[in-house]
């Protein structure tokens, strides 16, 4: 007998519980299938024991300044990690899916069909099928590694004690982490990288700074060195890297494999449902769907950043396409991640190179050292460093960050860089004192003094300082100069919308700028006449409205019933001025305001402004009626 679901998802790791909570979070019949226990590597060989290890080991380097002859049993360490695992398990067990709403079959799923599976001889069909089958670890072709007692991650934290010397192949997150919490708990380390540098995505400057502390703390690195061969000796493992043409041995007790990760692809029989992979991944387009339409995949075996976050928004995607009628792309340019050494290494969006590279010289870049942050030096032998890329305007395009909290001041950049708010917004943000945060509130403040002077009335200002600015210029801005408003404060003004609109049956009450005009001005000077409808309202909103569109320089911003709103930029110094016109049904007449937001325009550009429109849609009118 076939069982049928809604969604049926192959795979219980990050991303598939999330798409099973989702799915049934939309009310659907939903079935999870793993041929292990729920949680996936996240759980239980990945990011749960990993950080319990690293929350450890940092509990031991500290009371080691106090107490530099403690030992540590590496066995009590291990079956601590366990007991974290059952309880992270604990809170997506089968009973909790069940909860849920959530069917789970343990066993390994094959296509049998477009939309059928078997599982432990057992038939399930769904409309909608998600596949999350995860990755294993990748173990290079070296001679002689088949026949070692190597270690993964997934069978590190499964011995009942760690080895008390230990090789590590792979400077990535997984090795760079695993080398300095084994350090610090007693394990003698060896770090083995193929590239220049270890954790070769991120910023040279922060790794280098990262890898000295390693140093510092007694781990040998190898970077630049390729394993070529390894051999079992007795209780030892002997590893030959090859290092600028020579070739040395480097020897542990253990040989953990940490060179990232390969999709799981095989077994599946995806060629039955008509899913296109390869050794490398399940493809799928920008919607996760699979080549097999109602087939999506996600997480690890997608990839293209296996990491648990962004599993999980693969799932909340694919899960949402799947059952919704609208679907929307996966969105990758806001990715992030952190790499958990101490001090921590967080990173969003692009590194100063990848920025050059895609947006030239234009880039601004924002640096801060954690030594001159209160909080940093509360504690003894602090480092660390932040450093932003912004647009020429001011918006994030990619942030490093070397130092304590870092993951949690990288995702604030995170939320900042995603809702597309200026880095300069932040100096005017308090947050409490002393903190690591704190340290966004002072680039703030460098950025919004930036912003000021990248401005066009403040550059055209210093050029003026510096003799480069054409007299006619010169004596626009003098004016300004006299009048008392300040270089910042004018470009402040220029960008700022004033309270515009109706209130009470009129144009509000506005404080007027020197060359503002208005037919609801009292004095003589500021007043001019409102214009006459010349017909229905309809026709003179469409005069209106024909008028403003054929009149350069000119942007309607607002166009309501009664109201339409547009502002009015100069070509030389790009000054806004606000221009109003309020439908006065029981008079029939438009009532006219045009204000200049720093009241320094060229002298009576409003007035003038205000005959050419009135002439220009007087001509209209007339042509309409004579039409």
């Amino acid at each position: 007998m076939v069982k049928k679901y809604d969604i049926a998802i192959i795979g219980a790791g990050a991303a598939g519980l999330t798409a099973a909570f989702t799915a049934a979070g939309f009310s659907k019949k939903v079935v999870l299938i793993d041929k292990n226990l729920p949680g996936g590597e996240c759980t239980w060989s990945g990011c749960i024991p990993s950080k319990s290890l690293i929350n450890i080991a940092k509990e031991v380097h500290h009371a080691k300044k106090y107490t530099p002859n403690l030992e540590v049993d590496t066995s009590v360490v291990l079956k601590d990690i366990q007991d974290i695992i059952q309880k992270v398990y604990a809170g997506e067990s089968p009973e909790v899916l069940k909860q849920s709403g959530i069917d789970f079959v343990n066993g390994y799923a094959r296509f049998v069909g477009p939309h059928t599976v078997e599982v432990e001889g057992k038939q399930i069909e769904a409309k909608k099928i998600i596949l999350s089958t995860g990755s294993t670890p990748m173990v290079p072709p070296i001679e002689g590694l088949d026949n070692v007692s190597y270690l993964t991650n997934e069978t590190i934290f499964t011995q009942k004690s760690f080895p008390k010397t230990m090789t590590i192949l792979g400077g990535g997150a997984i090795g760079v982490e695993m080398s300095q919490a084994l350090n610090r708990i007693g394990v003698k380390v060896t770090l083995v990288e193929k590239s220049e540098q270890i954790l070769p995505k991120d910023e040279e400057e922060l790794v280098l700074m990262i890898q000295q502390r390693l140093i510092d703390e007694g781990i040998t690195i190898h970077t630049g060195a390729t394993a070529v061969k390894a051999a079992q000796k007795g209780g030892q493992i002997d590893l030959t890297i090859e290092k600028d043409g020579s070739g040395t041995t480097v020897s542990g007790e253990g040989l953990l494999i940490a060179l990232g990760r390969q999709a799981n692809v095989k077994g599946y029989n995806l060629e039955q449902a008509g899913v296109d992979y390869d050794s490398k991944s399940i493809k799928v387009d920008d919607h996760l769907e699979t080549s097999a339409k109602g087939i999506y995949a996600i997480g690890d075996v997608v990839g293209p950043y296996q990491l648990s976050h962004m599993a999980n928004a693969q799932g909340i995607t694919a899960t949402q396409n799947a059952i919704l009628p609208i679907n929307k792309k996966m969105d990758y340019e806001h990715v992030t991640w952190c790499t958990y050494t101490d001090p921590e290494l967080g990173r969003s969006g692009l590194s100063e190179k990848e920025a050059r590279e895609k947006y030239g010289d234009s880039i601004r870049i924002y640096e801060h050292e954690y030594a001159d942050l209160d909080r940093a030096n509360t504690k003894k032998d602090s480092i660390g460093k932040v450093k932003i890329i912004l647009d020429k305007k001011g918006y994030i395009l990619g942030a490093s960050i070397l130092g304590d909290r870092a993951g949690e001041i990288i995702s604030q950049i995170q939320t900042i860089k995603s809702l597309h708010i200026n880095m300069g917004k932040l100096s005017g943000v308090i947050h409490p004192y002393p903190t690591y945060s704190e340290v966004l509130v002072k680039i703030g403040k460098k950025v919004y003094v930036d912003n000021l002077l990248n401005q066009p009335v403040v550059k055209t200002f210093n050029k003026a300082k510096a003799g480069e600015l054409p007299a006619d210029k010169i004596a626009i801005y003098g004016a300004a100069a006299a009048a008392g408003i300040g270089i910042a404060n004018m470009a402040i003004k220029n960008n700022s919308k004033p309270k515009l609109g109706v209130e009470n049956g009129r144009l509000k009450e506005m404080p007027s700028t020197p060359n503002a005009v208005s037919s609801q001005a009292a004095s003589i000077d500021k007043h001019v006449p409102a214009w006459p409808y010349n017909g229905s309202k309809k026709e003179a909103k469409k005069n209106l409205i024909g008028m403003l569109k054929g009149f350069e320089g000119i942007t309607i911003i607002q166009n309501d019933e009664n109201y339409v709103y547009a502002v009015a930029k100069s070509k030389k110094m790009k000054f806004k001025d606000d221009i109003e016109f309020f439908f006065n049904d029981a008079a029939q007449r438009i009532e006219f305001r045009s204000a200049s937001r720093v009241g320094y325009s060229d002298a009576g550009v409003n007035r003038k402004r205000y005959d050419e429109m009135r002439s220009r849609y007087f001509s209209i009118s007339a042509h309409t009626r004579n039409s």
